[in-house]
């Protein structure tokens, strides 16, 4: 009946786009007038006015429309709220950081939370009654593990590890936990199963999968049991890919082969940065992937390093020859001090929560990617705690960095790809699994009121790795679920329209 009642109220709206030669009676609740309209899902470019109605797009018309409220986006783009596939900036602070930037759905997909729905809900850092931006979270098989192998001493997800740092009861980022470090044996592979199957069923948006920080200890049979569940769920899996010494594609092949052989659809998160100066090589692969059959997918960030806890797995290995750096190469985020081997290994023992930058990228490999039209834009954004301990960029300025840099001053990405690259590509990824998405990443009648307007002479990042806290600039409007969370370039305070996202 619902659905019934939702295709009659599409049938009315369609008459809220006027015929081109009339002019329209109704009066819709937000007007958003005479801007230029991407759409990548219709390949629409051109000046026209949006009328938006009870959070969904109601019309777009070449001829005035007349509403409650009216804003003029005369000479500013008018394009799909972007969504940001790939974030750990789930603070308050955080959310603060992606509006500016233009986000209007952000989801933790990589990392995941166990069950979905605990995701957003840990003091003091909690988003889920008071979040500017849609968010939701992917089934994290990490966190799974925790469930198994820790008992009482298992969390939900790196959320609740930093919401415990800060309330004294936690580690932090800190990998040093059984999750990571114990393999799993045949009952407790049976047990995966289960959890897999009933966390699919209570919401979440997929399978997370952060292998290449358990590479040591995640089998053949453990990895052919995740990716079954998610092809006969049709789930996708987002998988950080064991990372072997720079360009080495086989952590790669390992789940292209799988998703070959079970049909789980399964998204490569940054990809750049796990194939450095072989970045063409793993595009290529994931192509041919999808021309045999298989549903494959790829993000990118537009920066030259990676982040994470220095307790990492992968630190355990070879790191120097896997990145190709040294010592001097990685910085200690806290303090912004480039390590030697004697502070490397203090700092190991001391704060394995404590996070590190290690700058072993080229832009000349990060451009490959971030022009690519294939390759979706995901920030891998950081926590973002408070303005005195810092942050990377990543999650504060990766859209407006795109914009600026390759569309408009290299002329090297068009404004279509780039706009479908935050949009549509990754609302693609997930709508053939989560009915949401369907409504996401376009601007057409009844899709989500999600809109981002920005002026594209002169959006820009600012965000550096030494003055993370920087905004984005030349953004003008948020709009999420059809309410401003950005309007004239400032946060409106009070705003908090998003919402949880569940399968």
């Amino acid at each position: 009946m619902k659905r019934f009642v939702w295709l009659m109220a599409l049938a009315v709206c369609a008459a809220c786009s006027p015929p081109e030669n009339s002019v329209s009676t109704a009066v819709y609740d937000l007007v958003i007038r005479g801007g230029r309209v991407v759409d990548p899902d219709t390949g629409l470019d051109a000046i026209r006015n949006v009328g938006i109605t009870d959070g969904r797009i109601a019309a777009v018309s070449e001829q005035p429309l007349a509403g409650t409220e009216v804003v003029d986006a005369a000479g500013l783009i008018v394009a799909p709220g972007f969504i940001n596939l790939h974030s750990h900036a789930w603070t308050p602070i955080g959310q603060r950081f992606e509006v500016q930037d233009g986000v209007t759905t952000t989801l933790e997909l990589e990392s995941g939370s166990y069950p979905a729905s605990a995701f957003g809900t840990y003091e003091p850092i909690a988003i889920a009654n008071r979040s500017r931006a849609h968010f939701g979270a992917s089934l994290g098989h990490a966190w799974i593990r925790s469930a198994i192998l820790e008992g009482e001493n298992s969390v939900t997800g790196f959320e609740e590890l930093v919401a415990g740092a800060l309330n004294g009861t936690a580690g932090g980022l800190s990998m040093e936990r059984p999750a990571f470090r114990q393999a799993l044996d045949s009952n407790q592979k049976a047990e995966l199963r289960s959890r897999l199957n009933s966390g699919l069923d209570a919401g979440g948006l997929g399978i997370g999968m952060l292998l290449d920080y358990m590479s040591e200890v995640v089998d053949s049979a453990e990895m052919q049991l995740v990716f079954e569940v998610a092809g006969e769920r049709k789930a996708p899996i987002f998988v950080h890919i064991r990372r072997g010494v720079a360009g080495d594609t086989a952590g790669l092949i390992e789940v292209i082969e799988l998703a070959k052989a079970t049909g789980a659809p399964v998204h490569i998160c940054h990809i750049q940065a796990n194939a450095m100066n072989n970045v063409v090589e793993f595009m290529q692969l994931v192509r041919e992937a999808n021309a045999a059959g298989a549903k494959v997918t790829m993000e990118s960030f537009p920066y030259n390093a990676g982040s994470t806890a220095i307790s990492a797995a992968v630190f355990n290995r070879d790191w120097q020859k896997i990145f190709a750096i040294t010592y001097e190469d990685v910085e200690w985020l806290a303090t912004g001090e480039r390590l030697t081997e004697e502070l490397w290994n203090q700092y190991r023992e001391e704060a394995p929560g404590g996070i590190v930058v290690h700058h072993y990228n080229r832009e000349e490999w990060t451009r490959i990617a971030s022009i690519a039209p294939d390759v979706i834009v995901a920030s891998d954004g950081q926590p973002v705690i408070n303005l005195q301990n810092k942050t990377i960029p990543f999650g504060i300025g990766t859209n407006s960095r795109i914009y600026a840099r390759y569309v408009r001053e290299e002329g090297s990405l068009d404004l279509m790809t780039a706009v479908a690259k935050m949009t549509l590509l990754p609302a693609q990824v997930l709508e053939d699994y989560s009915e949401a998405f369907k409504r996401k990443g376009r601007i057409s009648i009844g899709a989500d009121a999600d809109l981002t307007i920005f002026d594209l002479e002169s959006i820009q990042d600012h965000a550096t790795y030494r003055e993370p806290f920087l905004v984005s600039t030349g953004i003008a409007h948020v709009i999420v679920s059809g309410k401003f969370a950005l309007r004239n370039g400032k946060l409106l305070e009070d705003s908090y329209p998003g919402k949880r996202i569940l399968k």
